[in-house]
Formats: C-alpha cells, structure tokens, sequence
C-alpha cells in the first residue's frame, strides 16, 4: 500500500514535468521512507493517546529514530512488517517500563544502559542491504552511535532523578533497540550458515 501511494505521487511528479523519469525510482523509494515514517509516527502517538501515555510515545519515537539511524538493527521485509514490529516494540517499551517503575533502582538502569552500550560498542552501524555504508561512513556513524549512546546514558541517569517514568522509557527504548541489533545480528548469521 505504501509503494502504491509513493509511485501515485511520484507519476503525478514525472506527469507535470517536476522530476526526470530516470530519478522516479529514487523519489517512490523516498516516499515509501515518508509515508511509512509519517505512518509509524502516527501510530505510535495514536497509542500514546490511547494508553494516556503522550510524553513517552514522543520520548520513544525520537530516542528509536535518532538512534536507529545511525547504529541500525533489524530491517522487517515489508514496510507492513516493518510498523506492526514498530507498534510491538513501542507497546512492549510502555509495557515493561510500566512493571519494572518501582522495582528500578538505579543500578538496574546502570545495567539496562550497559547492555544497550556493549550492543553498540559491539555492532554499530548495523547496515541496511537497501542502504550500504562506505567505509568512511561506518567509521562516521559508528563515531555518532557512540556519541548517541553517552547522550542517551546521561540523560536516562539525570531524568532518573527527575521524572523516572520517562527514564525508564527512554532505556527500555535503548534496551529494545540492543535487542532488535542482536536479532539482525543473528538472523544474518543464520543466513551464512
């Protein structure tokens, strides 16, 4: 449904001369990022709404697409696969950080934070097989996963203190993201095997 949407805009560019029909592919794959990215934020912050849980909806999505932009993870193989995973994810990140608000210590956080650290320490930039990475940019964005993940750590460690709700959010998020890594990882394996 999302390529169909993408290509329909993307004709009705060629068919009033605004782009070339040599770069139509380039714009549909663009749209389908668009319209899906649009679609899973729509979704999330529709849940959000749902669950009263409107701060963490907007923490997840930009902890997850800030983050996953750079150090990668699990690629679903459909765009419909790719926001059911992505609703899934969001809910389970809501789910636990709302079982585990006052069982949390600061330790435990410290440990969640390592977990998703040693799992970019480890395997950031997970590339995307549509999106290949020069070395030049694995060495940059493995640079800027790094950076990420410090500013995440200091910031789920201060917001502990302040609004734990939200610590754990922006952690467990972090935790997912490790997780999703650790999947591509394996699956990738499994495939070479």
């Amino acid at each position: 449904m999302i390529h169909k949407f993408a290509t329909i805009i993307a004709d009705s560019l060629f068919k009033n001369k605004i782009i070339p029909d040599e770069q139509k592919d380039i714009y549909i794959y663009g749209y389908e990022i668009l319209l899906s990215s649009m679609l899973n934020l729509s979704l999330v912050l529709i849940s959000g709404i749902l669950l009263h849980q409107i701060p963490s909806a907007v923490i997840f999505y930009i902890v997850f697409v800030i983050t996953r932009l750079y150090s990668g993870g699990y690629h679903a193989d459909s765009y419909l696969k790719c926001n059911v995973i992505f609703v899934i994810v969001f809910l389970l990140t809501i789910a636990v950080s709302k079982l585990l608000y006052h069982e949390m210590s600061f330790v435990y956080l410290i440990i969640f934070l390592s977990i998703y650290i040693g799992s970019v320490l480890e395997y950031a930039p997970i590339e995307n097989a549509n999106k290949k990475l020069t070395e030049e940019n694995k060495v940059k964005y493995r640079k800027i996963s790094i950076w990420i993940s410090v500013g995440w750590t200091v910031a789920a460690c201060i917001l502990y203190f302040l609004i734990k709700e939200y610590a754990l959010t922006l952690t467990i998020t972090l935790v997912m993201i490790a997780i999703l890594m650790i999947v591509e990882i394996n699956s990738r394996k499994e495939m070479t095997v």
